[in-house]
């Protein structure tokens, strides 16, 4: 983001705004001083979260009980809504009530020409904002540091995304000495829906060093597609990583899915999605430990530190509302 001061004189007063690039290359102004932002999307609402949840204007959705010491004031804001695909919209009416100072919009998102020209209509700057990979986070950071001067909890975030996604390359010649893992991705209570390659959703995997058992394309961005049993039986996974706790523990009873290999060798795997999903729906900073989850469950034998200590390190700079909780 480039940022380019600009000074207004109205009524012999000098008042500040900034002017920022977002991420298509749009000029826009925003107010000197902001303390509440809207993000139109999951994954974007989840890197404002991270970042400082007292900047949030509003939810897409509520958070439930477990979550609400991770959040912190969050918690507590209006439900707006967002663009999170299958036609979902915010409300327009509670987001013009929350008054933002600037709006978020992911630039993936179908249609948004059309979305931003409603949004500006409320007389609220909207910066869109690029979310195609895990690196992303790094200038969503940079960005929120830009529009709040907090730089310093900028680079913290920053400083351990850089870390772990450095960490996952150093491990990538020890990877290229074990077999590769092939998985399948569960997604749904029948474990028939999936992501192709292509597919945002399965970044983490990619930093995993596994591949995707499934050949396949993409229908949508929003992935989940449909898989017949009869295609995962074909592709012979190594491992099963599955969304869902009830097809977990449903397998016992699906016979088809017992003849599966990955399940006569145990390797069944249920991403933890506590008090965020650690891989997907939606994808956010979450993925960070994520990586790490996989690589622990993929190749025990790579592991350095125990997961555990992974986890308690991320939760102290990603949610350190819980001290105080």
């Amino acid at each position: 983001m480039k940022i380019i001061l600009s000074v207004f004189v109205l009524f012999f007063t000098t008042a500040y705004a900034k002017s920022i690039t977002d991420d298509q290359g749009r000029v826009v102004e925003v107010p000197d001083t902001i303390t509440k932002i809207y993000s139109a999307s999951p994954p974007l609402s989840m890197s404002l979260l991270a970042f400082n949840p007292d900047l949030v204007a509003g939810l897409n959705s509520p958070f439930n009980k477990m979550q609400k010491k991770y959040v912190g004031s969050a918690y507590n804001k209006p439900v707006v809504g967002g663009f999170m695909g299958q036609g979902n919209t915010p409300n327009f009416e509670i987001l013009a009530s929350t008054k933002p100072d600037v709006v978020i919009m992911w630039t993936r998102m179908r249609g948004y020409e059309k979305i931003l020209a409603k949004l500006e209509k409320l007389g609220i700057p909207v910066l869109l904002v690029n979310n195609e990979s895990i690196y992303d986070l790094i200038t969503q950071f940079e960005l929120f540091a830009t529009l709040t001067g907090e730089h310093a909890r900028a680079d913290e975030l920053i400083a351990y995304t850089k870390k772990s996604l450095s960490l996952v390359e150093q491990l990538q010649e020890k990877l290229t000495k074990q077999k590769e893992v092939r998985y399948y991705f569960a997604q749904g209570v029948d474990g028939l829906n999936s992501e192709c390659d292509g597919s945002f959703h399965l970044e983490p995997f990619k930093y995993a060093g596994a591949k995707n058992a499934l050949d396949c394309k993409m229908s949508s961005n929003y992935g989940m597609e449909k898989i017949a049993f009869e295609t995962i039986l074909l592709s012979d996974p190594d491992v099963i990583v599955a969304m869902e706790s009830v097809f977990v523990e449903e397998i016992g009873k699906n016979q088809r899915f017992k003849s599966l290999r990955a399940i006569k060798d145990a390797k069944l795997f249920l991403v933890p999605s506590h008090p965020f999903n650690y891989i997907s729906r939606p994808p956010s900073f979450m993925r960070l430990l994520g990586i790490r989850w996989l690589i622990d469950s993929f190749y025990p034998s790579l592991r350095t530190k125990s997961f555990e200590e992974d986890k308690k390190e991320f939760e102290r700079l990603f949610f350190p509302q819980l001290k105080e909780s």
